[in-house]
């Protein structure tokens, strides 16, 4: 049983970002979007201006711009990386989270996976805007990278 991370927030979040489940790189790096072809922290390099020089930066970005981190999926079985591959998936306390972070007005969905999990168990008991985008994975190429930019950048500017 993989386990993924604690979340990232703050009192003053706003927008919560949720993944999937951390990749195999990300969860023996210990950090979100730890695979270096994820286009995650390359996003949000180009929304902030800013330049990550490590994980700690990343983490500072986070909390800098009012946003929370964390993954839809606590714990699960997986062999690899890829979202197909999850098995026994056991849900985050989104909701606790919520609570704790009640600025919380928007919640992104990177990706199908975590959309859809989401919208099985949290979603009917939420009340903010969601918006679903695609995943930053590099294993998506069903977008190319600029509309993934694009789409991504005016859902985070708004």
């Amino acid at each position: 049983m993989l386990k993924g991370f604690e979340p990232i927030y703050s009192g003053h979040s706003k927008t919560l970002i949720l993944g999937s489940m951390p990749s195999v790189v990300s969860l023996e790096k210990q950090e979100y979007y730890g695979f270096h072809l994820n286009r995650f922290w390359k996003i949000m390099s180009v929304y902030s201006g800013r330049q990550f020089p490590d994980y700690e930066a990343k983490k500072q970005m986070i909390l800098d711009y009012d946003f929370a981190l964390w993954d839809v999926i606590q714990g699960c079985e997986r062999e690899g990386s890829l979202d197909s591959k999850i098995k026994n998936p056991v849900c985050s306390d989104i909701l606790g989270l919520l609570e704790k972070a009640s600025g919380i007005n928007k919640i992104i969905c990177n990706g199908k996976k975590a959309a859809e999990l989401f919208d099985r168990h949290f979603k009917a008991q939420v009340d903010c805007e969601i918006v679903y985008l695609p995943s930053t994975s590099n294993a998506n190429r069903t977008i190319k990278e600029r509309e993934l930019f694009e789409v991504w950048l005016k859902a985070l500017n708004t």
